[in-house]
């Protein structure tokens, strides 16, 4: 195997501080991410002249995400292989990794296309999608649904560029295609008068921009591992189900905390309009702090993908006390920051004229103060998490979910929400800490109980044989 080192190489040297510098540019494509769609909001809310337009888009949220959960999820499982392919100095098993996932993220993005088109008009419907909002939601959806191809090969390449200690040039690229995408939103909506269409069309240009740059970069490449070789381009089937294996799990989680986001999306939609334009405006602007802590999530992935190819358990476990340090630092600062500058970033999304800006902006200020002072323990949640994938166990993560976030979130919304004390808009929302803390918990338990397996397994390789995760085989036993 080759030994050799790059600077990229997380399985060496200091880790507190080599994990700032890593997630810093991971926080701020997030903050990009972020920033663009607030510009698509901001624009259809102040310049579209259409006091619907708003709350159309802010209806579409949860089933859009759902789909773009699912891609980042198995786009995650192709990054633990390719990470800890490159911390056992595997070469040849990372470029075919790379290959596959490239091969993959195209058809799968193809497919996905196709189930939203079908899904998008009844599960806008089964959300309860107010009937002034339906046409225009339903456009909008069916817009963004034609750029889902481009935004899988774009997650795929950054997982694959992430997995390997670059995270600056994602950043790169969505500078260059989030530049394109607010000013095409400018046009489209203020030039051309095309409201939520305009801003749909803006996103998928801006998604196939970084589609074309992430493969553009990773064909240059030249002499690196992970170049992309068109000659090579196909799929290894047993990589491809390894990737599977990790990925699905992870999509699944994804796609059931989308699921739930949905449910509630059914109860906040029985609310005064002016209760979902204000919820609108107040998750875009706790996205920042969101992301910022997600971003965490591809840390501890990353660090503990490395350092288990590696074989160095020691790193592993610092790698996760560090990140779950740096997390909840970032999210109690971050928090109280938007706090206090949350009224006049709300304002940024109301246009003066709005007969409704008064209920909308009291809304909107009541669930950021609510949310933004626990929005910690959801980043320890998705830091746990990411660990636990980096490890090769993606299912207790999904199992977690499923009980802790999907579950009870429903059954807070069938039979709490509708209760006088609970139907309004914090009403609902106070399953979201509830939620946090006890997956956190759950998480924290297994990882205690999975690392001892894992530091066992590692000390007891006496060679240089690559390390195949099997930990999925072993939540069965």
């Amino acid at each position: 195997m080759t030994k050799s080192k790059s600077k990229r190489d997380l399985t060496e040297g200091p880790l507190f501080v080599p994990m700032i510098q890593f997630v810093i540019p991971i926080i701020l494509t997030g903050m990009l991410q972020i920033f663009y769609n607030m510009a698509d909001n901001i624009v259809v809310g102040q310049f579209s002249g259409d006091e619907l337009a708003l709350a159309a888009v802010g209806s579409t949220s949860s089933l859009s995400n759902l789909i773009v959960n699912l891609l980042m999820g198995i786009a995650g499982g192709s990054g633990v292989v390719i990470a800890q392919s490159y911390g056992a100095r595997e070469l040849d098993k990372l470029s075919r990794a790379v290959h596959t996932s490239v091969v993959f993220s195209f058809l799968g993005g193809i497919g996905f296309c196709i189930l939203g088109l079908l899904i998008s008009s009844p599960a806008l419907t089964l959300m309860g999608t107010k009937p002034e909002l339906m046409s225009r939601a339903l456009l909008y959806m069916r817009i963004i649904c034609a750029g889902i191809p481009a935004m899988s090969v774009y997650n795929f390449g950054a997982a694959a560029l992430r997995s390997v200690g670059d995270s600056k040039t994602p950043l790169f690229i969505l500078s260059l295609s989030g530049l394109m995408n607010v000013l095409l939103n400018l046009f489209l909506v203020i030039v051309c008068n095309m409201s939520v269409a305009g801003v749909a069309l803006a996103t998928i240009a801006s998604q196939y921009i970084s589609a074309i740059a992430v493969i553009t970069i990773l064909l240059k490449r030249k002499g690196k591992p992970y170049t992309l070789n068109p000659r090579e381009l196909k799929i290894d089937p047993q990589l491809l189900k390894k990737i599977l294996a990790l990925g699905l799990p992870a999509g699944f989680q994804g796609t059931l905390f989308s699921i739930s986001n949905i449910i509630l999306t059914a109860g906040i939609n029985t609310l005064p309009t002016s209760d979902i334009s204000g919820k609108t405006i107040a998750i875009n602007i706790e996205g920042l702090v969101h992301t910022s802590m997600n971003s965490y999530l591809h840390s501890a992935m990353t660090f503990t993908g490395q350092n288990y190819g590696a074989r160095k358990p020691d790193r592993i476990k610092k790698s996760i006390i560090y990140a779950v340090i740096q997390v909840t630092v970032i999210g109690i600062v971050g928090g109280q920051l938007l706090n206090l500058f949350g009224e006049p970033l709300a304002k940024l999304y109301i246009d003066a004229a709005d007969p409704n800006k008064e209920a909308v902006l009291s809304a909107a200020l009541e669930l950021m103060s609510f949310m933004l002072a626990v929005y910690f323990m959801c980043g320890i949640m998705d830091t746990l998490s990411g660990a636990l994938r980096g490890l090769g166990y993606s299912t207790i993560p999904m199992i977690v979910s499923i009980g802790a976030i999907c579950v009870l979130r429903a059954i807070w919304v069938t039979f709490v929400f509708p209760t006088e004390k609970f139907n309004s808009l914090i009403g609902i929302y106070t399953i979201y800490p509830i939620s946090w803390f006890l997956g956190l918990s759950a998480l924290a338990i297994s990882l205690l109980i999975l690392f001892k397996r894992v530091k066992a397994r590692l000390s007891e390789e006496q060679d240089d044989a690559p390390i195949e995760a099997d930990a999925e085989e072993e939540v069965v036993e």
